[in-house]
């Protein structure tokens, strides 16, 4: 599979190795639009890792899949031109910054002959062995989620590629929340099967200080957020998100899930790494599973994705999925501005 890097700014830099040490996968170069305010991030990109620097409409051409990894408010636009070429399209995180983006995505999707997906973490082997024992039964009903994603700093480029793109709400869509909401949203969809009613969230957005010394304060955008989320058949979910100065664990994002069940919970822990199941009856087991785990997802995420294309399956992350994130993020973000007035998530309404 031809991949091509439909912008060079966010993530493109560590991406472009790991496709790279993939069997089936070729990175044929680097492409942006002409009008594009990070043209010479694509081509720094293309220079240091050796792809050659192509015109985007040379680039969709000559591709299988286009991975948009622009700012995220470019998002929806490059990833739309990618379908309507009848490229195959994964998207960064966040894949859209609003419900407006991620119905255009998902309209787009419908309407071409190629895959839509987006970068998630449901691969890492936590929260896959996590799904299995929710789905085994063996801690019963799902009753209520508790999700962490905390980064540790990384504004001075050592995760992130400048701070705007995290922090100016022109060039990323908002602060934390909409940088790491999309994880917690779509993994407690994963895990739970169910659609958010209704989102409450308050947040360290102005006019808050930050919690902590960083650059978000300048723009007026969070760096943390707690939501309580509603689902339906009355399960309830929380998820906390920040960036923290220091971080938690080993890795730059630190990140754990609990899954409380009727008759048990499970608990997957992205740092230890590990997952551990205790029973009603007060048993108690933990094993130590896989390595890290956002490498291991990203990976597994390309290849799965490389064979959902070969045989014609849908992928794990589909468009429906992505709307409802981008949808439970933006209440989020609507209800922190409103001291935590209750808000429902946009529903979607794909075309067929």
């Amino acid at each position: 599979m031809r991949v091509l890097i439909a912008s060079g700014v966010r993530h493109a830099r560590d991406y472009v190795p790991l496709l790279r040490s993939l069997p089936g996968i070729e990175v044929i170069g680097c492409a942006d639009t002409a009008d594009s305010p990070f043209a010479g991030d694509s081509a720094a990109l293309a220079r240091t890792t050796g792809i050659p620097l192509l015109d985007l409409d040379q680039g969709l051409a000559s591709c299988d899949i286009a991975l948009v990894c622009s700012e995220p408010t470019r998002h929806v636009g490059l990833a739309v031109r990618a379908l309507e070429a009848g490229r195959h399209v994964v998207v960064d995180k966040p894949a859209a910054t609003d419900p407006v983006g991620s119905q255009r995505l998902w309209d787009a999707a419908d309407r071409s002959p190629g895959l839509l997906t987006a970068v998630h973490r449901l691969y890492s082997p936590q929260l896959v062995r996590a799904r299995r024992i929710v789905d085994s039964g063996a801690i019963g009903l799902p009753l209520a989620v508790d999700a962490e994603w905390l980064a540790a700093g990384g504004l001075d480029g050592t995760t992130v590629e400048r701070p705007e793109l995290v922090c100016d709400p022109a060039l990323s869509g908002g602060g934390e929340l909409m940088n790491f909401g999309w994880y917690p949203a779509l993994a407690i969809r994963h895990l739970t099967g169910l659609e958010v009613e209704e989102v409450v969230a308050f947040s360290s957005a102005a006019p808050r200080a930050p919690l902590f010394d960083g650059p978000h304060g300048a723009y007026g955008v969070e760096d943390a957020a707690v939501l309580s989320l509603r689902l339906r058949n009355g399960v309830v979910a929380t998820a906390t998100v920040a960036r923290t100065p220091a971080g938690v664990g080993p890795a730059p994002v630190s990140s754990s899930l609990r899954v409380l069940g009727s008759h048990g919970h499970v608990l997957a822990d992205e740092d230890a790494p590990s997952v551990t199941v205790r029973g009603a009856d007060g048993g108690r087991v933990s094993r130590r599973i896989g390595g890290a785990a956002g490498e291991t997802a990203l990976r597994r995420l390309f290849t799965e994705f490389r064979d959902d294309i070969r045989y014609g399956r849908t992928p794990l992350v589909t468009a429906a999925d992505i709307h409802a994130a981008v949808a439970v993020v933006d209440a989020a973000l609507s209800s922190a501005r409103q001291d935590g007035a209750p808000v429902t998530p946009v529903p979607g309404r794909a075309t067929a």
